[in-house]
């Protein structure tokens, strides 16, 4: 049998599904690499373990380094709102202020459509943050108000000690010019009786 016309063919044949499967495999690769990526985002994920992960690691990171992690979720939700970000950013803010401001977080994890999280441990979190956040949310308001009222009561504590020295200066000075009087009769006293002693 002669071989030598298929070899031909095979060539022809080959070398575009050669391209074919280079083209199939790179977008292959593409997409996967854009879905690991997207999975490899620890804050893109909404679910409980890594929300808990995060919770613990931050817990476990000083001031500063909670304020930087602060300051990248932000910059995410800015640029796109997704869930996981809005979850992160609730854990975030009961570790530190700089998570940005409670009424804005809660609306966004109110916004949060209710199949986004059928995990019913993940709904059990999410409610216990919220109320940790409002709790936290009055208490602030409160010291809000009592520093306020503070400040009133020291400005006027402040404007009544002004008003206290000035009356407090105006009666020493005249104690003091009563008591320059009666030095100087006590002199006139003692000049007359020099005087009278003299003549005697």
């Amino acid at each position: 049998m002669n071989r030598a016309p298929i070899l031909p063919i095979i060539r022809n044949i080959s070398w575009p599904l050669s391209l074919l499967l280079l083209v199939g495999c790179a977008q292959l690769t593409t997409g996967g690499d854009a879905d690991s990526n997207h999975y490899n985002d620890p804050y893109t994920q909404s679910d409980f373990d890594e929300l808990l992960t995060f919770g613990a690691n931050m817990a476990k990171t000083p001031p500063a380094s909670r304020a930087e992690t602060c300051r990248t979720l932000l910059k995410r939700q800015k640029n796109s709102p997704e869930t996981g970000v809005q979850l992160h950013l609730m854990i975030g803010r009961l570790l530190s202020d700089t998570c940005g401001d409670i009424p804005k977080i809660l609306d966004g994890i109110r916004s949060i459509p209710p199949g986004t999280m059928p995990d019913s441990r993940m709904q059990e979190l999410v409610a216990i943050d919220t109320e940790a956040l409002q709790r936290l949310q009055t208490l602030s308001k409160k010291i809000s108000s009592l520093e306020r009222k503070q400040k009133t009561v020291q400005s006027v504590l402040e404007s009544k000690d002004a008003t206290g020295t000035k009356e407090a200066t105006g009666s020493k000075k005249n104690e003091t010019h009563l008591l320059r009087e009666k030095l100087e009769a006590i002199r006139s006293m003692e000049k007359h009786l020099d005087e009278s002693g003299d003549v005697n």
